[in-house]
């Protein structure tokens, strides 16, 4: 089958400029020619469809039939020509990601540079929020990292513990008096586990009474900062607390008493799968978590 000549995409381009200002000067002006040029372009397109476009005018030009037909399929296509041709530029430069400001500020950020020094051509964007990711919908981000039950799918996870956490200066000070002060996340979802302190002594077999006191943050990044400044023994999260703990500014106490947490879930853009940046930033990222 013999395929029908086609218009130049110079000459759709210009057509198309045209007809969204209505006028042949203001096209000249947004496309940086001539309106000589323009008209060209115009007569041109005329010429190789065999019909009018436009109705000239003394200072404006009105569609045909013909052109509002043409329009109607110009528009979208090159919004569509567009929007391809800016993803793929955008593409080795830039990676967007959201996660919960905790692990954002205590494990993902603090760790980025050794990614930003493999990949120098990718910068990352990191956005913190705690509420749900449906990346079916939302557009604005290549993956998120989000805590909660493991995924169904098998994809990308990494599972946490809860134990007790206090800094060595509070347990040179605290002597026999270690439970005085306990430090707790107050979780704000219904979904999440109950890790609670009496949870936790439930599970070591003693009872939780005789403390001072038990003080909450709604952020787990507070829970951990309380904690190392010693104000008290903190139920913090493995996967938050780790990096503390090989530094010696944490150390887990009673470290064979631990509660079963939920996983941190990497949920990937269903279109954004495939692309080099992100199998890059999976492949690194996984490696930190030594779950390669």
């Amino acid at each position: 089958m013999r395929l029908m000549a086609f218009p130049s995409a110079t000459a759709l381009r210009v057509f198309d400029a045209a007809a969204r200002l209505g006028s042949f000067k203001a096209a000249a002006n947004a496309l940086n020619v001539t309106p000589a040029a323009v008209s060209h372009q115009i007569r041109g397109l005329e010429a190789h469809l065999g019909t009018g476009l436009f109705e000239r005018g003394t200072r404006k030009v009105v569609l045909t039939s013909a052109g509002q037909r043409l329009l109607a399929a110009t528009g979208p296509a090159f919004q569509q020509l567009e929007a391809a041709v800016e993803e793929i530029a955008c593409e080795g430069q830039k990676l967007s990601l959201t996660t919960t400001p905790a692990f954002a500020a205590l494990w993902l950020i603090p760790r980025l540079r050794t990614f930003e020094a493999a990949h120098p051509g990718i910068a990352v964007h990191v956005d913190t929020s705690v509420r749900a990711s449906d990346m079916r919908r939302d557009r604005s981000f290549d993956l998120a990292i989000r805590y909660g039950q493991p995924p169904e799918d098998g994809g990308i996870a990494f599972t946490e513990v809860f134990g007790a956490y206090a800094a060595p200066a509070y347990l040179e000070a605290s002597n026999e008096r270690l439970f005085d002060t306990l430090i707790e996340t107050e979780w704000q979802s219904e979904n999440l586990p109950g890790i609670t302190w009496q949870a936790w002594f439930d599970a070591h077999g003693k009872e939780l009474g005789g403390t001072a006191g038990i003080r909450r943050f709604q952020d787990e990044q507070h829970v951990i900062n309380a904690c190392l400044a010693g104000q008290g023994l903190a139920l913090a999260s493995s996967v938050l607390a780790g990096d503390y703990v090989q530094r010696g500014w944490l150390v887990a106490v009673h470290p064979e008493t631990a509660l079963e947490g939920l996983s941190y879930r990497v949920i990937i853009a269903p279109d954004r799968q495939e692309t080099k940046k992100v199998r890059q930033f999976t492949k690194w990222f996984c490696a930190e978590m030594g779950t390669e």
